[in-house]
């Protein structure tokens, strides 16, 4: 069975309300293995990112529609009861909605959002529809136990790089404070306009399009209550060093 759309379950959500399940220092010691279901997860919003359990792929979610990128890149259904060890999700709904009529590079972009935002401090959600110039991706692959590091998986990670293609870009800014509870600066996922390709982006130059961001100033973190999560080192020397090197930033 492939997932089911989300609009009805997060339609009573406020709008613009950070959902996220355990943390992204768990991620990076091999915390792999969640208990929350794709169909739990989109009761709690409609658009967002992640990754899925044994670390299998990438996750983005859309009009409450969630979509898995394996290690080919190309994305697929998934099934509802289908679960996740670490996912950010909300209702998301823009507050401010600009035209870009002209290229921008990953730091031009960054830049006009953090103005657009203009504020450091909150998270911010954003979402670009339109035309890329390139943008160079990667997906991670689903692991075996005993589950290597998260900087073990990354090193051998494929990549991809997609021209000239139209579709959308999506995810969150976290504020520095936020460091490995989640990924301080801009984690984005791409989906293509054919909705068969995408992944975890790690650089970009956008064309042209429509870009949409909100400020989220509230926040709900759900904990795993496993043996494993109650074993993670969750403050390991070097923590945002190695954050930037599995996020690829």
């Amino acid at each position: 069975m492939t997932q089911r759309s989300g609009k009805g379950a997060s339609s009573s959500l406020p709008t613009n309300r950070l959902f996220q399940t355990s943390t992204m220092a768990a991620l990076l010691d091999a915390v792999y293995d969640g208990e929350m279901t794709m169909d739990e997860l989109l009761k709690h919003g409609d658009f967002g990112l992640g990754t899925f359990n044994a670390l299998d792929g990438e996750m983005i979610v859309t009009d409450g529609e969630v979509r898995q990128f394996r290690s080919q890149g190309i994305a697929s259904d998934v099934p509802s009861d289908l679960k996740t060890p670490f996912a950010c999700v909300t209702r998301f709904e823009p507050e401010q909605t600009v035209t870009i009529d002209e290229p921008l590079d990953k730091e031009a972009f960054e830049a006009l959002v953090n103005k657009l935002l203009d504020n450091p401090n909150l998270f911010g959600a954003v979402r670009f529809t339109g035309e890329f110039e390139k943008v160079d991706t990667r997906t991670v692959f689903c692991q075996c136990r005993p589950y290597p590091g998260m900087l073990e998986v990354v090193a051998k990670q494929p990549t991809f790089t997609m021209n000239n293609i139209t579709g959308l870009m999506l995810g969150f800014r976290t504020p520095k404070y936020m460091q490995g509870i989640n990924v301080a600066g801009y984690h984005l996922h791409v989906l293509s306009d054919d909705r068969k390709h995408g992944g975890h982006v790690t650089d970009y130059r956008v064309k042209r399009g429509k870009l949409e961001v909100a400020r989220i100033s509230d926040l709900e973190i759900s904990l795993p209550r496993t043996k494993e999560f109650a074993e993670a080192e969750l403050l390991p020397a070097g923590l945002s060093e190695a954050i930037r090197t599995a996020e690829g930033g």
